[in-house]
């Protein structure tokens, strides 16, 4: 049980480069270094797990063309990885990410 326990504690672990990113936010919801942290945490994470991030950006900055692109990268190359990778056991949790792309 105590695994478990790790599993979880690893699950929620947030750098704190990406707390002080925060925080910095809420003083000034346009800071572009900080929001520049949290794209590069974001783009290191399953998009399942970024995507709250990509669309608190494109909400902070809705007619930035630069962040709707890298948004719309991270959704695409789920798409390339399960259609290249369609005909092979793909684990369980990348399925979890593809949202009825096979209906």
């Amino acid at each position: 049980m105590s695994g478990d326990g790790a599993t979880e504690q690893a699950a929620e672990y947030v750098p704190e480069k990406v707390k002080k990113a925060e925080k910095k936010l809420e003083e000034n919801p346009y800071d572009l270094d900080a929001w520049s942290i949290l794209i590069r945490e974001a783009q290191n994470q399953p998009i399942d797990k970024a995507r709250k991030t990509y669309e608190r950006l494109v909400a902070q900055f809705p007619s930035s063309g630069r962040f709707w692109k890298l948004y719309i990268e991270a959704e695409v190359n789920i798409l390339f990885y399960f259609f290249l990778h369609r005909n092979c056991n793909i684990h369980y949790s990348d399925r979890k990410q593809i949202r009825n792309i096979d209906n």
